[in-house]
């Protein structure tokens, strides 16, 4: 059957596409990192793993996360194995990001855990021809897709191998869906072999494109929020001081930009002291805030024009064009609006209530839906316990912000309210680790 897939109409435009786009992807800065590594070489496993075990399986479970946020979901299931025979595990990702994340824990995973191997590289590119020869070189016994790693050229390479693929921490987006729906056909015979999805919407929607089992399971996305509440808060950010409350625009996006500036003045007014911090969610978008802030008379400084210990200027706004440095802004932030949610689907709130802040987002947060605890009615969600504030248009953003720097509520009293409230919502990482165990027993006995 998945010979008859790859000779399909479908796959032979998929491969001349992805050979077509070869010369323009190497020019890539992001995917000429690695280049090599994702055309999947013959040595692809060499140093740490090139021999196959009795079976002829060089990994046990091989699990694919897109990026950074994917990742981490990687990671937490890694540390929630408990094997007690040699567990082999190939983590891949398509970014820098994700990579980095995963070669941080390697040393720790190896402490904490002598039975388990792990081995991080970058995904092959699905052209066909690459993704089945890196199929061919792991062997791997499972593959595990996390969230929305629906890769054709992949899935159809496993079914060709008979090599069952799980979907773990699914979720689906409305293009996926789409597609799904156009290639029902295909979909149907590209379908793994169980889906393990984070809400009921993504399970109806898994279920209306795969014929296969489709369950929940909790979010583990939840499980690593519970462990930035265990950790202790960020220092403040130190690198400017201000005599009043500081308003944080965190992960801000395109779709804002044309929205949030305009009422940033309405700040000034009632806490002229006050410090506004507009932090992008892409730098490369930071040109374009500078510009939009100055036509404004808003009078926009840089963070990296600001000289550490020094004050903010009156009525200047802070625009951080620095990575990496949201968990300290949080920590200095009295109130905080969180972007993309003013037509692009949101960004990660969790983060602000990790830190003890009740975030507010615009009315398009359907990104992360998931997070916001909608779908359950058994459990209350987010907005409903006092957790988070939707705004529905740029104005109330600031009226619900100069309300919570008048009277925000103690940080601990936030952490604990929302520690409650993840609280029957954990244990995805451990339930995956657990199914992952138990499906690769079952295919060496």
């Amino acid at each position: 059957m998945a010979e008859s897939l790859f000779s399909r109409p479908f796959f032979r435009a998929y491969r001349a596409l992805w050979t077509l786009a070869r010369p323009l992807l190497k020019r890539s800065p992001r995917l000429a990192d690695g280049w090599k590594e994702r055309l999947a070489p013959d040595d692809w496993l060499a140093p740490e793993l090139s021999s196959a075990d009795d079976d002829g399986h060089c990994v046990d479970v091989w699990i694919q996360a897109a990026s950074g946020g994917e990742a981490k979901l990687a990671v937490a299931i890694c540390r929630s194995f408990n094997p007690s025979t040699p567990l082999r595990v190939l983590l891949t990702t398509w970014t820098r990001q994700g990579r980095d994340v995963m070669e941080r824990s390697l040393a720790s995973l190896k402490a904490s855990h002598p039975h388990l191997v792990v081995l991080v590289r970058f995904a092959p590119f699905d052209h066909p021809d690459v993704v089945r020869r890196a199929l061919s070189l792991a062997s791997p016994r499972m593959v595990a897709l996390l969230e929305t790693e629906l890769w054709p050229g992949l899935l159809a390479a496993c079914r060709e191998k008979n090599v069952p693929v799980h979907i773990f921490n699914g979720r689906i987006n409305s293009s996926t869906a789409h597609f799904g729906r156009i290639f029902s056909s295909l979909m149907s015979e590209l379908s793994p072999a169980s889906v393990r999805a984070i809400s009921r919407y993504d399970k109806q929607a898994f279920a209306a494109i795969f014929p296969c089992p489709v369950d929940s399971m909790p979010n583990i996305k939840f499980d690593l929020a519970a462990e930035t509440l265990d950790a202790p808060l960020a220092a403040r950010a130190p690198c400017f001081v201000t005599g009043g409350p500081v308003f944080l625009f965190a992960s801000v996006r395109q779709c804002e930009e044309t929205r949030i500036p305009g009422q940033l003045s309405r700040l000034y007014k009632t806490f002229p002291n006050a410090a506004v911090i507009v932090a992008p969610r892409h730098l490369y978008r930071v040109p374009a805030w500078k510009s939009v802030l100055e036509d404004l008379a808003l009078m926009p400084v840089l963070v990296s024009e600001l000289a550490p210990g020094h004050s903010l200027p009156r009525r200047h706004v802070l625009v951080w064009d620095r990575f990496g440095d949201l968990p300290q802004l949080y920590a200095a932030a009295r109130a905080v609006f969180v972007g993309g949610s003013f037509g692009q689907g949101g960004q990660n709130f969790l983060e602000a209530l990790s830190a003890g802040l009740v975030p507010c987002i615009g009315p398009s947060a359907h990104n992360f839906l998931w997070a916001m605890g909608i779908g359950d009615p058994s459990m209350p969600s987010l907005e409903q316990v006092g957790l988070l504030r939707v705004a529905h248009h740029p104005k109330e953003v600031i009226d619900i912000m100069l309300e919570q720097a008048a009277d925000a509520p103690e940080r601990a009293n936030v952490r604990e309210k929302f520690r409650a409230w993840l609280a029957p919502r954990q244990g995805g990482a451990a339930m995956t680790a657990r199914t992952m165990e138990t499906i690769v027993n079952s295919h060496k006995s």
